[in-house]
């Protein structure tokens, strides 16, 4: 994966960062871009944007990646960043949930200016640290996909931007090649397996789209939060 902001216009596609503030958006960013991780939280003051060169198995493509702030006291959100945008990704932190409860929102008015049709991925990200004790829950759409990553321990970092150009080229197998080996955090661990799993289900228990309006609900299994 590369920086090279002066990318050929016609092979770049504009991706919108979306998500409270705090979830990782611009972290993700950074390493991506630059392999490295930082502790310290600093929130993006209005907008940062990074084009990413990806390689896959089809063709080139490059993602021009723009980190919106989620804060709105730091520039907050402004409806021009989405003018044009071909898809974005709306990321939420596993381990807090009022950012998960605030995806909805998030979707609702990238699609109020964007439409519903753009490609979207859902993505928690902080998979190393402990989940909040929530069952998620997402409605299926043919242009939204939900994955799990976590930036700290360089895990699955791939997978959202290899969903989103699977859509953006309509190839379903597309795989992203030749990328590099980031390194995790010292002391960093996870359960990818167990991650893996509750991915798995998550997918599988995904609402359909005719399913009725289902809202957070304290129920016998426990407490759910539908994500869209």
């Amino acid at each position: 994966m590369e920086f090279r902001p002066n990318w050929a216009k016609n092979q770049t596609y504009k991706c919108l960062l979306l998500g409270d503030s705090g979830v990782g958006k611009s972290t993700f960013l950074r390493r991506h871009v630059t392999g490295k991780f930082t502790e310290q939280h600093v929130p993006t003051r209005g907008l940062l944007v990074h084009t990413l060169l990806l390689q896959a198995d089809y063709q080139a493509v490059a993602l021009e990646l723009w980190d919106v702030a989620g804060n709105a006291r730091h520039g907050g959100l402004q409806n021009g960043y989405y003018f044009h945008a071909k898809c974005a990704i709306v990321m939420f932190d596993l381990s807090v949930e009022s950012s998960a409860i605030s995806v909805v929102q998030w979707l609702r008015q990238l699609e109020d200016i964007c439409g519903p049709e753009i490609p979207v991925v859902i993505c928690g990200n902080k998979a190393d640290l402990m989940p909040m004790p929530l069952n998620l829950l997402y409605r299926r759409r043919s242009r939204l996909d939900y994955c799990e990553i976590s930036a700290r321990a360089a895990w699955n970092l791939d997978e959202p931007l290899s969903l989103l150009c699977r859509r953006l080229l309509n190839k379903s197998n597309l795989v992203l090649i030749s990328q590099p080996i980031l390194k995790p955090l010292p002391g960093c661990v996870l359960d990818e397996q167990k991650i893996r799993r509750r991915v798995k289900d998550i997918r599988k228990n995904a609402l359909s789209e005719k399913d009725g309006e289902v809202r957070l609900r304290t129920a016998t299994k426990g407490q759910r939060i539908v994500l869209n």
